[in-house]
Formats: C-alpha cells, sequence, structure tokens
C-alpha cells in the first residue's frame, strides 16, 4: 500500500514532472514547443522530443510515381528539425535531448516514456480525411487510452491565437463516480502549482426523473463537489464549483468558455472500454475545445467507494 508521502510525491511529480516527453510529427513543432517551454520551466523539467519513422513516412504511397525514397534522407532531416527545436528550449535554459525512432508511433512513443521516465507527455493532433481538424488522429487516441501518465493534448482548435501558455484559468469536470480521484487530485496540484484559479464541474443528466426536485439535486451536487475539496482555508487561490445539466461534452465545452479556462483537466477511462473511444466525452472534449486538454488514464474499476457514490448519485433528495 503506498504511503500518503508516495502518493503525494506522486501527485507534484504528475503536476510539475522533471522530465516532459514532446511527440511531434515535424509540422507540429511551433504550437507544441511554446507549452513544452512553460511546463519545463515550472518543474525544472529535462525535455525529450521525439519523431517516429512510420512506414507509412518511408514507403511509398503509389510506387509508379515515385520509384525510390531514400529512408535515409529522410531519417537525417527529421534529426535536423529536431535539433533546430531542441535549440529553441536551450535557448530558455532547458535541457533537451532528441530521438528518432522507426516504428509505429503508437508502441514508440509509450517505450520511450518507459525509457526516459517522463511523466508527461505533450502531443499535437491532426486530422487525415475528408473530417479534416475534426478528426482526432489515430496515435492520440491510443496514447490517451494506454499511457499511464498525463497527456497534454494541443487539438485542432487550440493551436493559434493562444494568449499565454502557463495555466491562469482551469476547468476540472468530475464524474462522483468510479475512478476519479486520480484525476481530481492531480487538478487540485496543477492549480496550487501554478496558484491558478480551478473550478470543479459535474454535469447532471438533463433527462433525470420529472418527480426529482431540481433546485435540491443541483444543491446536493454543488455539496458533494465541495465535499472533495481539502482544507478550502489553505487553497489560494479558492476553488470554485459549478453544476450544469445536458450531453457532458457539450456542457464541458460550454463551461470552458465561460470560465475562460487556459486547460481543461480530464480523466479518460482506459483498458478494455464498454464503448468506442470516438464516442467519448475525452475524445469529444480534446477535439473541440479551443484551449489544450491535460488527460489522465484510470481504470473503470468499480470499487466499493464507487458502489456507494453511485447510490448517493441516483438517491436524489426530493
Amino acid at each position: 500500500m503506498k504511503t500518503l508521502v508516495e502518493n503525494q510525491f506522486r501527485k507534484s511529480i504528475l503536476a510539475a514532472p522533471d522530465r516532459i516527453l514532446v511527440a511531434t510529427d515535424l509540422t507540429d513543432v511551433d504550437y507544441l514547443i511554446p507549452h513544452a517551454i512553460a511546463q519545463a520551466k515550472a518543474g525544472g523539467a529535462r525535455v525529450t522530443l521525439i519523431h517516429a519513422l512510420s512506414p507509412s513516412d518511408v514507403v511509398p504511397m503509389d510506387g509508379s510515381t515515385i520509384p525510390y525514397v531514400d529512408k535515409t534522407k529522410i531519417a537525417r532531416d527529421a534529426r535536423v528539425a529536431l535539433l533546430a527545436a531542441a535549440r529553441r528550449l536551450e535557448a530558455e535554459g532547458i535541457l533537451c535531448k532528441t530521438a528518432v525512432r522507426d516504428g509505429i508511433p503508437d508502441e514508440v512513443i509509450p517505450e520511450e516514456l518507459r525509457q526516459s521516465g517522463a511523466t508527461r507527455l505533450i502531443l499535437g493532433t491532426h486530422g487525415r480525411g475528408k473530417l479534416g481538424q475534426l478528426t482526432m488522429g489515430s496515435v492520440a487516441r491510443e496514447l490517451i487510452k494506454n499511457v499511464n501518465v498525463p497527456v497534454f493534448i494541443v487539438g485542432p482548435h487550440a493551436r493559434a491565437g493562444f494568449p499565454h501558455f502557463t495555466p491562469r484559468k482551469i476547468l476540472h469536470p468530475v464524474s462522483l463516480m468510479g475512478a476519479y480521484r486520480d484525476s481530481l487530485g492531480l487538478a487540485l496540484e496543477i492549480a496550487q502549482t501554478y496558484r491558478t484559479e480551478l473550478t470543479l464541474l459535474h454535469v447532471l443528466d438533463r433527462d433525470q426523473d420529472e418527480t426529482m426536485n431540481p433546485e435540491r439535486t443541483v444543491e446536493w451536487a454543488r455539496n458533494a463537489l465541495r465535499a472533495l475539496i481539502p482544507d478550502t482555508t489553505r487553497l489560494a487561490p479558492p476553488v470554485h464549483v459549478e453544476v450544469t445539466s445536458g450531453r457532458i461534452s457539450e456542457e464541458i465545452l460550454k463551461a470552458a468558455e465561460r470560465c475562460e479556462a487556459d486547460w481543461i483537466v480530464l480523466g479518460a477511462d482506459g483498458g478494455a472500454l464498454s464503448w468506442p473511444f470516438s464516442e467519448s466525452a475525452a475524445y469529444k472534449v480534446t477535439t473541440a475545445a479551443k484551449c489544450p486538454v491535460l488527460t489522465l488514464r484510470h481504470e473503470p474499476v468499480l470499487t466499493e467507494e464507487a458502489v456507494d457514490l453511485e447510490k448517493v448519485h441516483f438517491t436524489f433528495p426530493v
């Protein structure tokens, strides 16, 4: 069993990592590097930039039009691009190394996370196909589901015109059921690390029984959120709570706009999902948010605590 000290250390190292991995396809360097710089400075972190040379990068799609592809040149060009990006971090006093690896990105990146000991992964998303930027990259989808460190995602709508890279306001949706405590602890720790405003959001089911008292139900949810905030007198700035009802992904995006969130910290189910990830709230929020999203994977394990919370959630006051 982990001690309180071990748990606190884990939360601190996840909130302000000392090693960061930035995965890039080389087209997204310009908007990823400023985020990497800000986060590295927050924790005095070292940064590794990695690019995976997948088979599709070195094998011509149409052999009749491209008779030969020089894999060595492609790898050399990638190294040159990464070194140029590394110089930008080093100019800010951040230690940085680069890596170009052969292999499929969703296999190469987790392996590099293990080897480097990084506790933060930064990456962008892109769409290939008819939906364009409304499509989340398949690599990002797999990483959100499968890696055990926070994944900081700069989605298609969060790339340009971002006013600052150090967060001032953070939104964290809370389910009040299941394995939500890890992502909640991360959100609280990040808020204290950056001394930023944090809003906890709970979205009620808009299709709940009409016989329930809506006002008392909302007040119950607010009280449940407040009960999750440790020793409010020591938090600076204070944590806000907000309760709304509707479709989860839509209400998260609306709340992010209302509170002018710079980051959304979001728990994401891992393991064997009971629904396609493309239909999950994490997917929908990440592809549509106008700010970056930091996801933390948790296993959808139903604990004794989760069962109790589920009973509370559905036993509304009348």
